[in-house]
Order: structure tokens, then C-alpha cells, then sequence
């Protein structure tokens, strides 16, 4: 699931995607086999850590490189958050379901595809121009 286009050439960045990526991975294997209820469970859990380290790293980086899109990348953090605490909430009162699984899926997937590729890689660009380390990633 993880492609090299994702990278962002940040390595603090790119290893935390590729974590995340790993665990989702282990969701849609797990749904191949027909496990996906027990591990969507295990796959909530790791995003309740993981946003708050990732999106921590990501803007503490773009604070300390004065990246001018900072509110704007914040506020999609605040999205997913939101996202996530519904999802949260359904595990809670629905329990693990078939329909939650798909939306997890799809949600992540979705979101972190076009988030990574477009948000994360403009604001990659940016820092690593400011710090002359810009090389193109995307070759």
C-alpha cells in the first residue's frame, strides 16, 4: 500500500507514514481472512496514539520552519481528529461492525493518500527549500 510517491523526504515524517501504513495494512489483511472485527479495534487504538505524535511532529516542524500554510494544515489535523472521535464513538456504542471496518478503511485511505501527496508534500517543499535541502523526492 505504501509508494514511494508518498514520500515526503522528511524522515521523521516519512517513518511515521510508513507505520501508519503498516498498521493499515495489517487491517486489510485482516479482512481477507476474516478478522477485520477484531483488528479494526487494534487499528483505532494505534490512531488514538499515533495523531497525537504525528500530527505534533508535523506542526512543531512547520512552526519552527514558519510555514505559512500552518493553520491550514492544523485545521485538516482537526478534521481527521474529529473523524476519528466519531469513529471512535460508533467502536463504543456500536461495537466493532462490517460497516465501520469499511468506513476506517476508506476514510484512511482516502484521506491520507490525498492528504500526504498534496498537504504533507507542499509543506515538505517548503521546508526543505528553507533549509536548502530540497531535492525533488518524486522522481
Amino acid at each position: 500500500m505504501w509508494t514511494d510517491d508518498l514520500t515526503v523526504g522528511i524522515w521523521e515524517i516519512d517513518t511515521q507514514h510508513r507505520a501508519l501504513f503498516a498498521q493499515l495494512e495489517k487491517l486489510l489483511d485482516a479482512c481477507m481472512v476474516g478478522r477485520e472485527l477484531e483488528e479494526v479495534m487494534e487499528m483505532i487504538v494505534f490512531l488514538d496514539g499515533y495523531v497525537d505524535t504525528h500530527f505534533e511532529a508535523e506542526e512543531r516542524l512547520q512552526r519552527e520552519g514558519g510555514y505559512p500554510e500552518y493553520e491550514k494544515h492544523r485545521a485538516e489535523h482537526l478534521i481527521f481528529r474529529t473523524n476519528l472521535e466519531r469513529l471512535k464513538a460508533e467502536l463504543v456504542e456500536s461495537g466493532a461492525t462490517r460497516d465501520l471496518v469499511l468506513r476506517v478503511n476508506q476514510v484512511l485511505i482516502d484521506w491520507l493518500k490525498t492528504h500526504i501527496r498534496n498537504v504533507d508534500a507542499a509543506m515538505s517543499e517548503f521546508l526543505l527549500k528553507k533549509s536548502g535541502q530540497l531535492a525533488d523526492m518524486r522522481q
